[in-house]
């Protein structure tokens, strides 16, 4: 069981701004659950507009009533702040994206198992597929921060449907990892698919990963997992996914898992919120 404090406050917005087509970063003020939080834990949000000034009609302030999981994409102990990415995909996060400076959002956190740390002379493969670059964002800062490793041991595999959508990938240039790009539309770097990219750079550069981090859609991560296993790479997958509580109590976020290595043992069911969102990498049954 985590001792990792879980904290609830009303965080006051500090920016929320597009940095990509349908993309937003915002940057929340709230120092003690940035002052707990891992690499690969994250947070819940209120989302509806309830603000005292709000333009909404008070019957739709609270909706969309039920929280939203949210990675931590990066964090400021310092200061108390921490930013997250994310894409308006329905009323919830279009509502998000117009919150304003100023403006206070009830957040609960930091929730979730956090990531593997990294660690030196075990050189790692980080790939992501749209928002799910966010938990890797934290994970090469922190590294880079405490060094536990070099960036040279770091490689990030960045994939996306069009170069709009790569924002981020310059924060781990700045770290000095290396970073190759995908996109299926081929308007930067590789023409396809991620995981098509990950094969090849196993191929050419097999000493760049003796482990392997993934997030985003679940068909990317499913793929992640057999090369992985044709390769004999460990690994986690950090899962995205609708969770009511958050907390593990309402059971309607749980996957199928198995003993890794034996998946013909009948499987067992864990909540992604409770257990996850991160998993061993030939675990969880995608």
């Amino acid at each position: 069981m985590s001792t990792i404090p879980i904290c609830q406050c009303n965080a006051e917005v500090l920016s929320n701004r597009e940095i990509g087509p349908g993309l937003y970063w915002i940057d929340l003020l709230a120092p003690d659950i940035t002052r707990h939080a891992l690499p690969g834990h994250f947070v819940h949000l209120v989302v509806s507009d309830v603000s005292e000034d709000s333009s909404r009609q008070t019957w739709l302030r609270h909706t969309p009533l039920l929280r939203r999981p949210f990675s931590i994409a990066e964090r400021d102990p310092d200061n108390g702040v921490f930013g997250l990415i994310y894409r308006i995909v329905g009323g919830g996060t279009e509502i998000l994206a117009m919150r304003r400076i100023g403006e206070r959002v009830n957040v609960l956190g930091p929730l979730g198992r956090p990531l593997e740390p990294m660690r030196s002379g075990r050189p790692a493969i980080m790939v992501a597929g749209g928002v799910g670059v966010a938990p890797f964002l934290s994970l090469a800062q922190e590294t880079v921060r405490d060094s536990r490793a070099s960036p040279e041991e770091m490689t990030v595999l960045f994939g996306a449907a069009t170069a709009g959508l790569l924002s981020g990938e310059e924060k781990f240039r700045e770290l000095g990892l290396h970073v190759k790009l995908a996109t299926d539309d081929g308007s930067a770097g590789y023409h396809g698919l991620v995981t098509s990219l990950l094969e090849r750079e196993l191929t050419l550069s097999p000493d760049r990963c003796a482990y392997l981090y993934a997030c985003g859609p679940t068909p990317m991560m499913r793929r992640c997992q057999e090369i992985a296993r044709d390769e004999g790479i460990a690994g986690q997958v950090s899962l995205e996914g609708i969770m009511p509580c958050g907390v593990g109590v309402c059971m309607a976020c749980v996957v199928p898992c198995v003993v890794p290595g034996d998946r013909s043992a009948p499987p067992r069911y864990e909540r992604v919120c409770d257990t996850g969102p991160v998993f061993d990498m030939q675990e969880v049954v995608l």
